[in-house]
């Protein structure tokens, strides 16, 4: 017998054959991916199942743990922010609050001959602007005591000063007080 066989058919059947041949091959290769794929989707499905449940677990001592934690922290961290905001309002007051140092070093300053300073009283407002301050003293004449009043008043952190006329009752060794008013900020 021949090796070589004969085919009788015309060239377009043969054609047609060969693209329903490979249509067969075609779909014979996509089912056997599809029921690959099948299997293998059916052999992980115990593994994603395990996954899952395990994840809902952590979540939930996660929630829990978060839940525990949460109150006992969010209350010491609300509190101290809280004292935070305290210190931090306290704190931005002092910039326009006068103290009594500097309000007491700015008088100290004034030149004053004649006159002995004997004391201060300081009182800071709730506004800068109202803070008044008493200087007390003795002046040597009336007018070593009117001198240190004008210095006094020519200072920019003193708007008015006050000084009682009846200071000037005596001719030497006066006792005085003059109330200064002002915002006593440099």
């Amino acid at each position: 017998m021949s090796s070589e066989l004969t085919n009788l058919l015309p060239p377009e059947r043969v054609r047609s054959l060969r693209q329903l041949y490979f249509f067969r091959l075609a779909t014979v290769g996509m089912l056997v991916l599809a029921g690959v794929a099948v299997i293998h989707a059916v052999l992980l499905l115990p593994s994603y199942l395990y996954l899952r449940e395990q994840v809902r677990e952590r979540e939930a001592i996660l929630t829990s743990l978060t839940a525990t934690l949460a109150g006992a922290e969010e209350r010491e961290v609300s509190a101290r922010v809280t004292q935070l905001t305290e210190d931090a309002t306290y704190l931005a007051r002092l910039t326009e609050t006068p103290a009594a140092s500097t309000a007491i070093a700015a008088v100290l300053r004034a030149p004053r001959p004649g006159i002995v300073i004997r004391g201060f009283t300081f009182t800071a407002g709730k506004d800068s602007a109202e803070a008044t301050m008493n200087v007390s003293g003795i002046a040597s004449s009336r007018e070593t005591l009117r001198e240190f009043e004008q210095t006094l008043a020519e200072e920019p952190y003193v708007t008015s000063t006050d000084l009682p006329i009846s200071a000037y009752a005596k001719e030497s060794n006066i006792d005085f007080t003059i109330r200064l008013t002002g915002p006593f900020l440099p």
